[in-house]
């Protein structure tokens, strides 16, 4: 009984810390895409400033591509993983099924 309780209390505690890691990647992922976005833009703001309105529009074009591209692909995703149907939860102490040891079967 103690061994099942340490297998069920670990399971646990691997599927919080997966969870966490995951929430904590996605928004280093967002940190990361904030500071790259301002960056672009300081340079687009930059260029405008100096003259170069061609280049300014460049960049704040790529700007302004990321950012749809980044929504669209996300959105699509979240409307793909919604569609899917989910999988039926399998046992993950259950036995697979051996072949040759049906005993509905005649011998």
């Amino acid at each position: 009984m103690a061994m099942a309780e340490r297998e069920q209390g670990h399971r646990h505690y691997s599927e919080s810390l997966e969870s966490t890691q995951s929430f904590q990647l996605a928004r280093r992922g967002q940190i990361f895409a904030l500071l790259a976005l301002s960056i672009m833009a300081a340079l687009a703001i930059t260029l405008a400033v100096v003259g170069e309105p061609v280049w300014a529009t460049i960049a704040g074009g790529v700007d302004v591509a990321a950012v749809v591209g980044v929504f669209i692909t996300g959105q699509r995703r979240s409307v793909e993983e919604q569609s899917e149907p989910e999988e039926p939860a399998q046992d993950r102490n259950a036995r697979p099924a051996v072949e040759g040891n049906n005993t509905d079967e005649e011998p």
